[in-house]
């Protein structure tokens, strides 16, 4: 763990967050898996770290009721039926150094199961998420994580054709809702499984 991970690190659970740290995803995979065990329900936001590891998969063969929207023939249903389930997975946009965490969306059902409505969410996300500050994850994200989902998902907005931010003005605009937590709330317990790879945009 670098110097700058170990500071974020810190800063988070002084702001009241649980963070659980890894060297590589499969030994987060292990732990969150074990975390979930006790629960009957999870639902998932979008997230490209948590698809590439295969926690739905996992987690729905150990016979827990699974719901999300990306896996699901009716996506609507699939994000009403997630409003219900006891834990909510998520990625994170960014992380700042001081220990907040930033999220932006499109839809906003994301940005509400991270906020309340959960016992428990679990948030997994790589170190390459961390920003020196809310300036520069708000860069990171409208610059770096939009344009590669716009792109991702065949989205034809300015970003796509052009890699960063053209503050548009268009129907598919992803970047519609910012959410920063700056502390742990008093509703719903977030844990953090911050892992040591690339992960994710």
């Amino acid at each position: 763990m670098n110097e700058r991970t170990n500071r974020t690190i810190a800063n988070l659970k002084q702001n009241g967050f649980t963070v659980k740290f890894f060297d590589t995803a499969d030994a987060a995979k292990k732990a969150i898996l074990e975390d979930a065990a006790s629960y009957k329900s999870a639902a998932f936001g979008g997230s490209v770290t948590v698809d590439k590891m295969g926690i739905y998969e996992a987690l729905s063969e150990k016979g827990l009721e699974t719901f999300w929207h990306w896996k699901s023939d009716d996506r609507v249903q699939a994000l009403m039926d997630s409003r219900s389930a006891d834990i909510y997975f998520t990625g994170c946009n960014a992380i700042t150094e001081s220990g907040s965490l930033v999220n932006i969306d499109g839809t906003g059902n994301r940005l509400s199961g991270i906020l309340y409505g959960h016992k428990h969410v679990f948030m997994v996300t790589g170190t390459n998420k961390i920003a020196g500050s809310y300036e520069e994850a708000l860069l990171r994200i409208k610059n770096h994580a939009c344009p590669l989902n716009a792109n991702r998902l065949e989205l034809k907005t300015p970003c796509a054709a052009s890699g960063k931010c053209e503050n548009c003005v268009t129907p598919l605009r992803m970047c519609c809702a910012t959410l920063i937590i700056d502390r742990q709330t008093k509703g719903t317990p977030l844990t953090i499984y911050l892992i040591d790879e690339v992960l994710g945009f």
